[in-house]
């Protein structure tokens, strides 16, 4: 385990481009599942158009964004094109623990004025004397998802679960002349993650605190604990406070063949950033007990990139009606974390202790394999005034994978990650729908989307479902759009290592304004 001292108000800055791209090595650090689950969504982000029609495009190209869902979609266009699209959006969260819902708001303004969701290019080749009539290349940048969110959870836990018990279990084993003030917090803190690791950092914290004591304190090779409340049921208040997203950058090619056969590829560069500021309250301690409250703060910094490749294919079968097929290999993911911690606890005889090394850790990088994805899709001119386009994507969530990147590392935790997730996830379905009809220079869509659980034991888990409306008017020399996305997710959120989950559901509505600009 590594360390670094970050100074106040300093920050980090990640930029990726295609030259050090080559070169990158790919790992992951991730928990659980639910931040695999993370870093592998996307959602119907991008264009004002695609996603005013529900992101139902791979069949039908002639989108920046939908060149992301099938490669093979850039040769629809019939001219140069450049676009850029802006959005908002907020987020209203009911979490549900125990026997207490909670409900919070959340909105882009929060973190930033407005939020870049996708800008990009694509150069059009026409041919007169090949099969090989057309030919297209692009580089379109992509928001996958926005993290911004606020979520908080509260209620009485009734499963006799503590956070003093979180501390007590790291503990354990560790002696206690280690776990003593010798040269201040910042120094100990430092020396034990280096000596010993992150568990001796944990009981570090609780000793320091007094959240739990030596069962022998006279014994400087003590090695046993317990915690310094008393309790029957505790109260329990978990804050999230989160920024940052994922995004990509396709680099594509793609060609159509007598003017029926599209073919495409692209070569996928993602980044990851990701902030987490976790805080876990703990009282309602029976009037005997030492401890009377609790407050422990893990703030996690999350730093990311990975590649893939997706290749694609669309058939014209009859005059406006289409068919196609692409591929999404799977994601090599690098993530680097960083965590500062601090505590607070309040006693019962009016002392207060606030321990907060002024140290960052920097955990070893893991590696994150997302499942592959096959996407299908048909569409249809109607009129030759309006479309309709559908798509359907399997991807199976069982085959998420961790894995180290070091050679010696220790690969039980990870492997009994893995085999959990392999028995416990299943393959997600999601289909989108969507349709355009156009009035002159005024173009009206809509659509709709859903996808199920990757949970075998609770088909609600990790589900989403939405619809959207869009609006577009020709200029002449540019396109504006506009559209609306109404998304709901239900997902869970574990407090610490306590076993006990929250159900969070959110319901998002995001606005998003964009210009196509021909060239």
């Amino acid at each position: 385990m590594k360390y670094i001292q970050i100074k106040k108000n300093s920050f980090m800055k990640y930029f990726f481009t295609l030259i050090n791209l080559l070169f990158i090595s790919l790992h992951l650090q991730a928990q659980n599942f639910e931040d695999g689950w993370r870093y592998a969504q996307d959602n119907p982000y991008g264009t004002a158009r695609f996603a005013g029609m529900s992101g139902a495009f791979s069949s039908l190209g002639g989108d920046m964004s939908a060149i992301g869902l099938n490669p093979a979609g850039a040769t629809t266009f019939t001219t140069n094109r450049l676009t850029g699209t802006l959005s908002i959006f907020n987020n209203n969260n009911t979490a549900n623990y125990f026997d207490k819902s909670h409900g919070s708001d959340y909105t882009s303004f929060d973190d930033r004025f407005i939020s870049m969701d996708q800008i990009g290019a694509v150069w059009v080749f026409k041919s007169d004397v090949s099969d090989w009539n057309k030919i297209a290349l692009s580089i379109n940048f992509n928001k996958d998802a926005d993290y911004g969110n606020h979520i908080r959870i509260q209620g009485t836990n009734l499963t006799g679960n503590s956070v003093t018990n979180y501390f007590v279990n790291n503990a354990n084993g560790i002696k206690l002349a280690d776990i003593k003030l010798i040269d201040g917090y910042d120094d100990d803190y430092q020396w034990l993650g280096e000596n010993l690791g992150f568990g001796a950092q944990q009981a570090y914290l609780g000793y320091q605190s007094y959240i739990i004591n030596a069962v022998d304190p006279n014994n400087d090779n003590n090695t046993q604990y317990v915690a310094n409340a008393v309790y029957t049921n505790v109260n329990h208040q978990n804050t999230i406070n989160s920024t940052g997203d994922k995004s990509h950058i396709d680099f594509n090619i793609a060609g159509t063949y007598q003017n029926t056969l599209q073919l495409g590829f692209s070569l996928s560069v993602f980044s990851i950033d990701y902030t987490e500021s976790n805080t876990i309250i703990e009282d309602n301690y029976d009037p005997a007990s030492d401890l009377q409250y609790l407050k422990l703060r893990n703030t996690l910094r999350v730093e990311g990139n990975g590649i893939g490749i997706k290749l694609g294919a669309i058939y014209k079968i009859a005059p406006g009606t289409k068919l196609s097929l692409a591929y999404h290999s799977p994601q090599w993911l690098e993530i680097n974390e960083y965590m500062k911690q601090t505590v607070h606890t309040e006693m019962g005889n009016g002392d207060i202790f606030d321990i907060s090394p002024a140290i960052e850790n920097e955990f070893a990088p893991y590696r994150i394999i997302t499942p592959s994805k096959f996407i299908i899709g048909a569409s249809g001119v109607i009129n030759k005034k309006g479309v309709i386009s559908i798509d359907y994507t399997y991807q199976n969530m069982g085959n998420l994978h961790f894995k180290e990147t070091e050679a010696d590392a220790d690969t039980s935790y990870f492997d009994s990650l893995n085999d959990n997730i392999s028995n416990s996830m299943q393959a997600i379905h999601k289909l989108n729908v969507g349709g355009e009809i156009k009035l002159s220079e005024l173009s009206l869509r809509a659509g709709g989307f859903m996808a199920t659980s990757p949970v075998k034991a609770n088909d609600d888990l990790f589900t989403s479902k939405g619809y959207s409306f869009g609006i577009g008017y020709d200029f002449g020399s540019f396109v504006l759009d506009m559209a609306y996305v109404n998304q709901n997710n239900k997902e869970s959120r574990t407090l610490l290592t306590l076993n006990d989950a929250a159900t969070v559901d959110t319901q998002q509505n995001r606005f998003l304004a964009g210009i196509r600009y021909n060239f």
